[in-house]
């Protein structure tokens, strides 16, 4: 029942939240529901640190691989449904983009991502995978304007060609399992395919065969350069806290579907094929989007490509293995979900404030939304890894994993990347925050819900920064403890 619960949350709430046609009422449900979920899950956190892992039934296990994941998700799905109680205050009554129909769009994605993570069988994980995008395609075209229509269709198709070519590793994997002598019955589960692989025999080419299309697949849900094409379009034309959920936390489900291959593949063939396949695509993403960040004219196409980035610096985190290239990666994920959310929602206020998003129509922030120019001030420093704030934990810790292995090359484009978007941020913060403003907002200053969610993600930055609390470090160390 603890696995069933938060599953059965967000899919019975979505079926109520269309019951309000009130804003109002609709928003309070699902800030009631909203907390029930983060509940949920925390129990489900909390039990699995507690007392290791749990299973229910065939198709539903939680270990601290799970547990970690699902701990982001419940922060971030708290801090965006906070936030959109106040940012939908100005969305009307209308056919798929009132508020009872976004928050019931938001429980059925939630429900997917969750799933995700809770999947003890490779194909119920492909399934869900493949859920997130048909929950969230309605999600991107919210605004039903020709742009947002145009990015949910390309996010749509993008997505789903990619997560076929998924499907075809998982079933070239499948077929190596039974080929090797497993049962067809538990040839998907996880845990029997990691205690059989190192002695069962695979046939290597295959499962390095399954290893390509699986990157490949999954590589386009978290936006690995080059099938990244769907992400910028999607993040900038989404509403605000959808772009917070899909950077923060899809994204990471994503690259948590691609750790648990890699788990396998590692153990079949060895680290070197598929750990070299992640610091390719790791690599090439951070290189590729440190370079477009310099050039973007949207805010909300600048942090796209920033997410494109920082999944780059996670893939070369899990490429390089060893204990700080997989701490740093870990870590990294929760870390980039709460300076994202941050930006996301500072990025929502801009647009409510000055009327649009395009950096050369956004002057003089500094001085008519003071509150808000913090709040980017605090993400952008954040982001691009400067102590004493959380990122610069974790990209220390991969790049060490780096000089340790003499991964000079890796290191030395890992530095430069890292200077690149700092550079680029700088620049592109400058020009927003300083000079004359058009003109002068009506709303500037925060209201409570804003406060609330962009201050939590702000001190999470600053306290994680200075001391990773004991519980998340123990749960840190058993989430690592389940890819070794």
């Amino acid at each position: 029942m603890l696995l069933l619960l938060p599953l059965a949350i967000p899919v019975l709430g979505a079926g109520i939240l269309l019951v309000f046609r009130n804003p109002r009422f609709a928003t309070r449900a699902a800030l009631l529901l909203g907390a029930l979920e983060v509940t949920a899950l925390g129990a489900v956190v909390w039990q699995v640190h507690v007392h290791g892992e749990l299973q229910a039934g065939q198709y539903l296990r939680a270990d601290a691989l799970s547990a970690f994941f699902l701990m982001g998700i419940a922060f971030v799905s708290g801090l965006v449904l906070i936030y959109a109680s106040g940012y939908l205050r100005h969305t009307g009554e209308g056919r798929f983009s009132s508020p009872r129909w976004f928050y019931a769009l938001v429980f059925m994605f939630l429900f997917t991502m969750i799933s995700v993570c809770l999947s003890a069988n490779l194909g119920l994980l492909w399934i869900m995978m493949e859920g997130t995008t048909l929950a969230s395609a309605l999600l991107v075209g919210f605004y039903n304007t020709e742009g947002a229509v145009e990015a949910g269709w390309k996010y749509l198709i993008v997505c789903t060609v990619g997560i076929a070519f998924a499907l075809f590793g998982t079933i070239v994997l499948y077929l190596a399992a039974v080929k090797a002598g497993m049962s067809p019955a538990s040839a998907l589960d996880w845990v029997s395919l990691m205690n059989a692989a190192p002695r069962m025999g695979f046939d290597p080419h295959l499962v390095k065969l399954a290893f390509v299309f699986v990157i490949v697949g999954f590589g386009t849900k978290i936006g690995f350069v080059p099938m990244h094409s769907w992400l910028p379009d999607a993040h900038a034309e989404a509403p605000t806290p959808i772009s917070a959920l899909l950077s923060a936390v899809l994204l990471n489900c994503a690259m948590y579907a691609l750790m648990r291959f890699d788990g396998i593949v590692s153990r079949t063939v060895g680290p070197a094929f598929p750990h070299t396949l992640l610091l390719i695509f790791g690599v090439l993403s951070m290189v590729v989007a440190g370079l477009l960040i310099l050039v973007q004219r949207n805010l909300k196409r600048l942090l796209a490509y920033s997410s494109i980035e920082h999944m780059g610096i996670i893939a070369v985190g899990l490429g390089l293995g060893g204990p700080l290239g997989l701490l740093g990666a870990l870590l990294h994920t929760f870390n980039h979900s709460t300076a994202k959310s941050l930006l996301f929602f500072s990025a929502g206020n801009v647009r409510h404030n000055v009327g649009t998003l395009r950096l050369d129509g956004i002057r003089g922030i500094s001085r008519t939304m003071p509150q808000t120019s913090a709040a980017l001030v605090v993400g952008g420093l954040a982001i691009v890894g400067l102590p004493p704030f959380s990122l610069f934990i974790s990209e220390f810790a991969i790049l060490s994993e780096a000089f340790a292995q003499a991964h000079y090359l890796v290191a030395a484009l890992f530095l430069m990347v890292l200077s690149v978007v700092f550079g680029g941020f700088a620049y592109h913060l400058f020009r927003m925050l300083c000079g004359a403003p058009d003109r002068r907002p009506e709303n500037a200053r925060l209201i409570p819900s804003e406060y609330i969610a962009m201050g939590i993600a702000a001190l999470c930055l600053l306290f994680f920064g200075a001391r990773i609390p004991h519980a998340f470090a123990v749960l840190l160390q058993q989430a690592m403890a389940v890819l070794k």
